[in-house]
Parts: structure tokens; sequence; C-alpha cells
């Protein structure tokens, strides 16, 4: 039955809840003659006697104000006042051009204050790593741990390697990019040491996380290179293979059209060596095979790759030696992340981007697995997650292959599944230039790829503990994923799979995620149910973090404008605060209670907490 503060919001217009807002920090100072501590919610270790059951009848329950209760009234009225602000899409659409405006006219300054004050606050843990280090405390004891996004999707502030552009030519063309990489290497080995020191471990399920875009370590144009020439495998591989394998035919084709003509004898006689082999024993190779054997970090390197700087141009191959140089740079900054992250036990979630990116990102995600994530390790549980976009048409596929690999190579596959955040650009983009849709035409499509992927993992360890007879645990598991999700249905459906799979939710194999500042029902409800929950924290300076605010709210302007139910729960949690006010009754929330005995207190497990239905984010 629907609640009776659903059915209206009183909060009709802006000024309105300015007004509201301005009452209550008037008044609340007044009422302190009589102070009754409210206690939101307890530890995670106080709701050990949850059940599935429980935990989705908390989910679909549209009046569950467990979320609301942990958080200030200041808080709440600031949630109440951005979500009112995304539901007119007139703001949404002339953001950027309005913050354009004012750059030109250096007006920033009162536009970036009122972003800062407003969405910044909302959806971000602060300006620097350090800043969002009380958000994760706050997080962890309500059972909610942290990925710490470092955003920086505009220019960086190195106006001064500018000056030394006149060296590029005598340094190689990737020669500014590669120092901003250099710069940002140091501020994400930075996020990560604050990623661990903000773990609690008293409170939360798993370890935390730090997020890293691949973009951030390579020049945009060497990464472009390199999707090519995955996409043309992958190309390659799917015109020769019958029933998944194909033969020399395939080998001897990307020879001729992608690989540089040899540059050697040696290369020459290798090169031949390997196809006649094929040939004269009928040998085939499944994807895994070929893609291990062009693998750029792979023993074959040198045969398939290995060129003259100093008669081959990109003009003439797809990959220069300056280019493969680079490549070996960007990956040795993606291993001295990945290095820190093992030593002081923070995952690392590589970001999915833009399709013209992503076949590079995984090719070097995958990498990285392999090397970071070995199964014989079991002191450390994965340590590289890889982002699967599943409203592309490829997702599944590639899901399959991974995991095929992973088996293969002896190491745990890490994943997060994502519906995906570049929805408007890519269509665009295919449109422009003539090229299917990589996304999936509709919705239902993209729903049921995200549900079959979250379903295709759960068995796979299903088939693993029926034939080892092992529990599964973050150290031994052979896969772990997160269901990074603001849709409530996909949520219900893994705490349903988990159940029927037997994947226990404190077992750090299954975890999942939502963006700080959204669908916090689906979020604190599984916090306090035991599950292992993750908030994506982004930050950065002001002006660094408005390309991303800008893109969440434009990518996902259904979600943050189709909250509809969240808003009535906060407005009601804000009203009944008033009454208590009123009353002499101040409520406390849960990061000042932190000298409770908890030990004592008579833990309601029925406590409620729920999320509207919401649509996807990347994150």
């Amino acid at each position: 039955m629907k609640s009776s503060i659903t059915k209206s919001l009183p909060i009709k217009t802006i000024s309105t809840l300015a007004a509201v807002s301005l009452a209550y920090y008037h008044y609340a100072p007044k009422m302190n003659e009589k102070l009754v501590l409210e206690v939101s919610s307890a530890p995670i270790s106080a709701f050990s006697t949850s059940t599935s059951t429980g935990t989705i009848h908390e989910l679909m329950d549209d009046e569950n104000r467990a979320a609301m209760k942990a958080k200030t009234t200041q808080e709440l009225l600031l949630g109440l006042f951005v979500y009112k602000l995304c539901t007119l899409p007139w703001i949404v659409d002339a953001a950027p051009h309005l913050i354009k405006l004012a750059e030109t006219l250096h007006l920033q300054a009162p536009v970036y204050w009122f972003v800062k004050n407003t969405f910044f606050s909302q959806f971000c843990g602060g300006e620097t790593a350090e800043e969002c280090v009380a958000t994760m405390t706050r997080l962890s004891q309500s059972g909610i741990n942290c990925i710490l996004d470092l955003s920086v999707e505009a220019d960086l502030h190195l106006d001064e390697l500018s000056s030394k552009q006149k060296d590029i030519k005598k340094e190689g063309k990737y020669w500014l990019q590669e120092q901003k990489a250099d710069v940002i290497l140091e501020m994400i080995k930075n996020c990560i040491k604050t990623a661990a020191s903000g773990q609690h471990e008293e409170y939360a399920t798993s370890g935390a996380f730090a997020a890293v875009k691949v973009t951030a370590f390579a020049p945009p144009e060497l990464l472009l290179r390199l999707n090519q020439v995955m996409l043309y495998l992958d190309q390659a591989f799917e015109m020769y293979q019958v029933q998944g394998h194909v033969d020399n035919a395939c080998l001897e084709h990307v020879i001729t059209k992608l690989c540089p003509a040899p540059q050697s004898e040696l290369q020459q006689s290798q090169r031949t060596q390997i196809v006649s082999h094929l040939k004269q024993n009928q040998g085939t190779l499944d994807y895994a095979e070929f893609s291990q054997l062009f693998n750029l970090r792979g023993d074959g390197r040198k045969i398939w790759w290995e060129t003259d700087i100093d008669t081959k141009t990109e003009e003439q191959v797809f990959l220069t030696r300056e280019d493969l140089e680079a490549y070996d740079r960007m990956v040795n900054r993606l291993e001295q992340v990945c290095q820190l992250a093992h030593e002081v036990r923070v995952g690392i979630m590589v970001d999915a981007e833009q399709s013209y990116f992503q076949e590079a990102i995984d090719h070097v995600a995958m990498n990285l697995q392999e090397k970071f994530n070995r199964r014989d390790d079991t002191d450390h549980s994965p340590t590289v997650y890889n982002t699967y976009q599943m409203y592309t048409k490829a997702a599944q596929k590639k899901l399959e292959r991974d995991v095929d690999r992973a088996n293969r190579k002896n190491f745990a596959f890490a994943a997060k599944l994502v519906r995906g955040a570049y929805m408007v650009s890519e269509r665009k983009r295919a449109d422009q230039l003539k090229y299917p849709s990589p996304i999936h035409d509709t919705l239902e499509d993209t729903h049921a790829s995200y549900n079959n992927g979250v379903r295709f993992l759960l068995e796979r360890l299903h088939a693993y503990q029926d034939s080892t007879g092992q529990a599964l645990t973050s150290t031994t598991a052979p896969i772990v994923f997160m269901v990074a999700s603001h849709n409530r249905e996909s949520t219900i459906l893994t705490v349903e799979e988990m159940e029927k799979h037997h994947v226990l939710p404190r077992s750090g194999v299954v975890h999942f995620g939502q963006l700080f500042g959204m669908q916090d029902q689906i979020s604190y409800t599984l916090g306090k149910n035991g599950y292992s929950i993750y908030k994506y924290l982004p930050y950065g300076m002001i002006d660094e973090v408005i390309p991303y605010l800008l893109r969440r709210a434009q990518e996902n302007s259904a979600v943050l404008g189709g909250v509809s139910k969240e808003r009535a729960l906060m407005w009601q949690e804000v009203k009944d605060r008033f009454s208590d006010l009123a009353g002499g009754v101040v409520h406390t929330p849960l990061e000042n209670t932190s000298s409770i005995d908890y030990s004592t207190l008579a833990v309601d497990v029925n406590s409620n907490g729920t999320t509207s239905d919401g649509t996807e984010t990347a994150a």
C-alpha cells in the first residue's frame, strides 16, 4: 500500500524549501532545554541475524526511512533542494552553457560557490582525499564502505608545463601529456593511502576501493591507436572463427593487415614457424589462445609488434616504436598503483569509459588482473576489478570470455557490473559515423543483459562450490564482483540469487554499489543487513569536478528527477524533526554517538530501508 506521504509532496517551489531551511537553523538552537538522543542505526555487527527474505522485504518497503534517520537535518534539506533542482530539465540542460558563459565573463566565483554548496556537497566527498575521511567514517558506521575517486575530467592546473612545449619535439610527441600522467600518478597514490587509512574494520564487511581511469595514465591518442588494434584483432577473430576457433588463415590475415612488416630475418622466421606449425598440424586457436598470442605484454610482442622508429611512421603502422614505449610507461604507472594498493589492501576499480577507449582499457585491466589477482596468493583478496557496461551488445560475450581466461591463467576474475553512463554520446557518435550503435536498442534489453550477467557469475560460483566443496571467501573464490546499480529490481534479484547459490552476504564475494548522494535507501538497507555495500565517493577541486557533476546530471536525469518517493520520505522526516523540536527533542545523527555502548542497545532488526525505482549509472 502506498504511503499517504507519497501522494503529494508539500514542497512545490525552491523558495519554499529555502524558507524551511532558514526556519530550521533559526529555531533549532532555541530548543535545547531537553535533549533526547536518537540512535538511527547500530554498527553492522549488530545485525548478524539478518535474512535474505527480511532484506528483500525492506528493499521493497516504500515507507522506510532508515536512510533518512542516519542524516542530519541540514543534509536532508540540502538533498531536498538538490533533488528539486534536478526535476527541472531546463536547469540541467542550461547548466553547461551558464557555467561556460560565467567563465568567459570571469564570473565563475559565484557560480562555483553555488555549485559547491549544492550539487558538490550532495554528490562529492570534498576537494581533497583527506576531506573525504569524515564521510567515510560516517558511512562505515552504517556498514557502508567507499570507493574513493579522484575526479579529474577537466584539464589539470599544469600551466607551467606549457612553457616547455618547445622541447616536445625533442622529448617525443607524448611528452606533455605524460608529464600530466605522472602528476596524476602521485595524486592517485595519495588517494589509495587515504582510502587505506579511512577503512574501519569494526563496522564494514570489506576493505576500501580507489577508482582509476586508464585515460588519466596515458595520452588519449595512444589509447585510440591501441583501441584500434584491439578492435581489429577481435574483428579478425570473428571473421575467421568456426565454432569459436580460428586456424592459420586468421593469423595470416592479422600478419598482413595489422602487424608491421618484419624488420629482421629472425622476426620473419619466427612468424613463419608459428603459422606453418599451425597449418601442418591442422591446429586451431580459441579466443583466449588467440588473444594471448598477440598480447602486447606477452612473449610474442617482439615477434608481432616490434618495428623500426626510423622507417615506420604512424601512417605506415598501427603502433610505432614510440607508441610501444609510451604504452610501456603507461603500464608501469598503473602497475605502481596496483602494487601500492595490493600492499595496503585497497581494491582498484578500473572505470569504464567511452567505446573508442574501452577495448584498450579492457586489455590493460585484464593484464593487471593476471598479475595482481593471483589465486595462489591466498592472503589477499583480488586487487584489480574491471568494469563491464552491460548496456552494450557485446558485454555478455566479453564477460564470459574474460571469466574463461581467468580460469585458465589461475587468477581471480574481479568485475564491476554497470548498465552504462555514455548512452547518449555513444548513440550520437554511432549515428554521426554511420556504424551500428554498440548500445542495446531497448531498455528492456539492457535490463535483461545486466541481470543475465549477475546470474552468470553467480552460477559459476555455485558450480565452483559444487566441484570443490569449499566455502566461498574473498581470498579463495575464482570470481568476485560488484553489482553497481541504482535499480531496485536488479538489487533484489542479486539478493535472491545469492541465497539460491549459497553465497553469504559477508563472504566478500559479492558487493553492491551506488553513487554517493543517490539511492540511499538501497545502500543503508543493504549495509544494515550485513551485505557488502559501497558508495562511489568522488572528490577534487570544484572546477575539475564540475564536468563529473554535469555528466551525472545529464546522463542520469531520469534517476535524479524520479526520486519522488525518496523526496517524500525526506520531507516527512524533516517534518517529524520539527515536531520533535517543538517537544524539546533534538535528533543526533549517528556520527555524534561514538560514545554509546552499542552492546546495551536493543536493535530492531525489522527496521526498514528501501529506495525508489531508478535507472543506471556508471558508478
